[in-house]
């Protein structure tokens, strides 16, 4: 598979959790049963838009609702189940703020399996995960800096030598790395990568292939491993003036990286491709950052997994920690840009902390529990995974907008308010509608798939009503832009109201 080619810049996401302070919706009332359009004029004007015989084929799910007084603007299939796509990050969100809050922090563990003396381990250095998402070149830059951190701390500890080797322990997940009905063609790409109890930059690799001193060009990785990391194939170096034809894939199981095809000088391609077994590829990282530390490791990097009897939390003493951001800003880093990691670590944490089990079905059992508890539709909603990355998912239109108004009510509402993209300035949606009534006024979940588009979140009319809405098709054949004009379109019609509705 041929990767996209594209300049490899790493986004510092810290800002993001700052950067949306807009006054929330203030506080709505309970959510209330579907009740009949309010007003004719609105209805027949969004019947005539859904209506675009370029999706006589598609079916479209929408739902509109005043947060003030209750009543339904708007409703065409409201209550039928669609494939929402990412608009599934949005149940995981409010799942994670209800049952962990938004201060919870993800702790890493470094352990010594044996004692040091005259600055050697005497054992393994064991790496205990919590299921921290954050240690990625996301929040990080680059995410070496962790781990050469650590090796700092490893020398503040005396320690100069590791006898043995580094181990990585995922034990506070199951060992399921890919959600529930993820496409087997993904696989490739960054946006379907692994997740691990022991995650490193949120599973993939930066491939650099650059011009090389003689007849093949120099291909490195970025984080890298001289250990773990091998590249299969060549590029070979071609005429100047020829374009690069260069693909990067995943490895099979021998290799992490194959690459292949031509590269013309003063020409550097850099891709992303996803790797196997994180937990291994985090001990093999952080094990060549202690070599370069200059810190001797006797042994090879292996995932506890592979090695019996090794790296146990109970066998090991605690050197030191490594704790993440507070779950704000995670959430930031999840909703902004629709991050599927992190929707796949939250689930699990939610099943760890609330069920007993780092696994996707337990946070799923725990969620489905909260859903009860808030009133919501239970029915309306079939969740398969914890990013929306799976068709198996489905979720109703009716669903989305009660949960919408029942975080609307919420005392952590800030935080799931400010972690959404927004119109024309913020995350997936900074592209869309600007230089419209709805730049920074529309606060909402994108969701795109084949065949499936999705918004859903809050905007204010032009008479200050604040509202909430789903807008949701599948089975579209055309662009997702084609799609979008038509969600646009209703929304710029509904914030043009210049009057409130009447109480339900």
């Amino acid at each position: 598979m041929t990767m996209p080619m594209r300049p490899f810049a790493p986004a510092l996401l810290l800002a993001l959790a700052a950067a949306c302070t807009p006054a929330p919706p203030a506080v709505a009332p309970a959510p209330r049963p579907l009740a009949a359009p309010a007003a004719a004029p609105i209805a027949a004007a969004l019947d005539s838009i859904f209506d675009d015989t370029a999706f006589a084929s598609a079916h479209w799910g929408v739902l509109v609702r005043s947060l003030e007084s209750g009543r339904t603007l708007y409703a065409r299939n409201a209550g039928r189940m669609f494939v929402p796509a990412s608009n599934m990050k949005m149940v995981t969100a409010a799942g994670v703020l209800e049952a962990l809050g938004p201060d919870y922090r993800y702790v890493t563990r470094i352990a010594a399996a044996g004692p040091v003396r005259g600055g050697v381990l005497h054992g393994d250095l064991v790496v205990i995960g919590g299921g921290d998402p954050t240690i990625s070149e996301r929040f990080h830059g680059d995410v070496r800096t962790v781990v050469r951190a650590w090796a700092d701390s490893l020398r503040a500890h005396g320690v100069r030598r590791i006898a043995g080797g580094v181990i990585g322990n995922d034990d506070v997940f199951d060992d399921v790395a890919l959600g529930r009905g993820w496409a087997w063609d993904d696989v490739q790409d960054t946006y379907s990568a692994e997740v691990s109890g022991l995650q490193l930059n949120e599973g993939f690799v930066t491939v650099r292939v650059a011009p090389g001193p003689g007849r093949a060009a120099a291909v490195t990785t970025v984080p890298v491993s001289d250990e773990w990391v091998p590249v299969a194939g060549t590029v070979w170096m071609a005429p100047a003036g020829t374009a690069p034809q260069v693909t990067v894939r995943r490895g099979d199981s021998l290799s992490a990286v194959a690459v292949s095809g031509t590269l013309p000088p003063d020409t550097t391609v850099l891709a992303e491709v996803t790797i196997r077994n994180n937990t291994r590829f985090f001990a093999a990282v952080l094990r060549q950052a202690l070599l370069e530390a200059g810190i001797g490791v006797g042994g090879p990097s292996l995932d506890a997994d592979d090695a019996p009897g090794r790296g146990r939390p109970e066998q090991s003493t605690v050197l030191f920690t490594h704790t993440s951001p507070p779950m704000r800003e995670i959430l930031a880093a999840f909703l902004k840009p629709s991050q599927n990691q992190i929707g796949e670590i939250l689930l699990k944490t939610l099943g760890r902390e609330l069920r007993g089990m780092g696994s996707a079905g337990a946070g799923i059992a725990a969620i489905d529990s909260m859903a009860a508890g808030w009133g919501l539709p239970r029915r309306l909603l079939a969740q398969a995974d914890g990013s929306g990355l799976s068709r198996y998912n489905l979720v109703a239109p009716e669903f989305l907008a009660a949960l919408l108004e029942r975080e609307a009510r919420a005392p952590h509402f800030q935080v799931f308010y400010n972690a959404l993209p927004v119109a024309g300035r913020e995350g997936t949606l900074a592209s869309r509608m600007r230089g419209t009534p709805a730049e920074a006024n529309v606060r909402a979940k994108t969701g795109t798939l084949s065949g499936v588009r999705a918004l859903s979140g809050y905007f204010s009319t032009a008479a200050g009503e604040r509202m909430v809405f789903s807008i949701i098709v599948n089975h579209h054949t055309l662009s997702a832009r084609q799609a979008d004009r038509v969600a646009e379109a209703a929304l710029m019609r509904l914030i043009a109201l210049d009057q409130r509705t009447a109480p339900n």
